[in-house]
């Protein structure tokens, strides 16, 4: 069996495992590290650690929105600084 055939038949077989590896360690690393961090500090150390992320997330939403915003009108707005 040449190169082409192997890659034919098998390829999409070891695609498919690649990602599936790759989305079980970028999910499953956060979920092991939640799970320390609870059995380390208690279920009041991970509500906290829950409310620390929702609120980073939040923030940092409304940080890239309003950094987006401004950057738009800056730079792609073929408008801006100029008289009508």
């Amino acid at each position: 069996m040449d190169f082409d055939m192997f890659m034919e038949r098998y390829g999409y077989k070891i695609l498919l495992a690649i990602f599936v590896g790759v989305a079980i360690i970028v999910v499953g690393i956060p979920i092991v590290g939640f799970i320390l961090s609870v059995k380390t500090m208690g279920y009041v150390g991970g509500a906290i650690l829950i409310a620390v992320l929702v609120y980073a997330l939040i923030v940092n939403r409304r940080v890239m929105d309003s950094y987006a915003e401004a950057q738009g009108k800056y730079f792609y707005d073929p408008k801006y600084g100029k008289k009508r």
